[in-house]
This record gives C-alpha cells, structure tokens and sequence, in this order.
C-alpha cells in the first residue's frame, strides 16, 4: 500500500501505545467501538432500571389493546348504524 492510500497512519501496537490503538480503530473501524460501547453500557442499564423504579419513576399504565365495552345492557330499539 503505497503512502498516499492510508487511512490514518500505522498500525499502532496495543502494548506499546494502547490509547493510539483504541483511536486507530475508532477512525477505521467505527462499527466495532460501537458494538464494545454498548456491550459495555448493556449490565449498567440493566442496573439502572430497577433504581429508576425506585427512585425517579414507575413504569407507565400499559395501552388498553380493545375498546372497552360499556357495561350496561345493549339497548334493543336502535336501528341502523346508531350504536
């Protein structure tokens, strides 16, 4: 690869410059420090959930699925699309 194709630099090596490596690959490969990212953000979510119950807020009512239907005898004398 001649010196005009690259994409940013040298291939830095993880045990000499570990932060020059973790910004190599945030710049060539952004997709894989994302998918670390929230990897890592997954179990502190998953420990911030029942705090948020506690402290800030429940969960919300959940959506009716149906309509609710009076609850009332049908009146018989309606005719057409009245009801």
């Amino acid at each position: 690869m001649a010196a005009h194709q690259k994409v940013y630099g040298d291939y830095p090596v993880y045990y000499k410059n570990p932060i020059r490596w973790a910004r190599y690959h945030a710049h060539t490969k952004p997709h894989f420090v994302f998918a670390v990212f929230f990897a890592v953000s997954a179990p502190v979510l998953l420990l911030l959930t029942p705090l948020r119950r506690k402290f800030l807020y429940d969960d919300h009512t959940p959506l009716p699925y149906v309509y609710p239907l009076p609850n009332r005898p049908r009146d018989k004398n309606l005719s057409g699309y009245d009801d």
